[in-house]
């Protein structure tokens, strides 16, 4: 993800030597940007820790007999002690962070980044849509087109680019945690 506030040049996470492009190009990257996304998803499963309601640990009626099996998750129970909700902070933050970076790369070779040649700069279309260009390289005066793709196909354009990301992630996620969990996926998935 390539933040456009920064002075780092990005980096085209799809080209081979990871060639430097103009900022707001689909696929590059910067340090800044990924460590961004990374702190994004980390926010977002802190946030979830404190305001969604896990199974707790040591849940204990008011007549003092113990609710459930009592036990943390990580020691074979069904409760969410402060391991069982730290590793769902790292598991949510890594996999945020690899869901921005797969939407670099699918951007980069799915979506089309076109230039205005002379300013030099990343064309946007309203709304996430496709930028326009010409089907001929020169215009009916004999001047050359002001707009090139600089990267990618245009296959997708942004919406379907975060459609897919999103799709990708999801489907992944829950087969990442039938694996783990040794659940069949008829137990998911219903």
């Amino acid at each position: 993800m390539a933040d456009p506030s920064t002075k780092e040049k990005p980096r085209l996470l799809t080209s081979w030597n990871f060639r430097t492009v103009p900022p707001g190009t689909n696929g590059g990257v910067t340090i800044l940007g990924t460590s961004a996304g990374f702190l994004g998803a980390s926010i977002i499963a802190l946030t979830s820790v404190v305001l969604l309601p896990f199974c707790p640990v040591g849940l204990v009626s008011r007549t003092g007999r113990a609710i459930g099996d009592n036990q943390p998750g990580l020691q074979g129970g069904s409760g969410w002690g402060l391991q069982e909700k730290a590793a769902w902070v790292v598991a949510i933050s890594l996999w945020g962070g690899l869901g921005s970076l797969l939407d670099s790369a699918l951007g980069g070779w799915l979506q089309a980044s076109v230039i205005d040649v002379r300013s030099g700069k990343v064309v946007e279309g309203i709304g996430g849509k496709k930028v326009l260009l010409t089907s001929s390289h020169l215009k009916q005066d004999g001047s050359k087109n002001s707009r090139q793709v600089e990267s990618g196909i245009s296959l997708l354009d942004n919406n379907g680019v975060n459609l897919l990301m999103a799709f990708v992630m999801s489907a992944g996620g829950i087969l990442v945690s039938s694996y783990l969990w040794d659940l069949p996926l008829g137990t998911i998935m219903p």
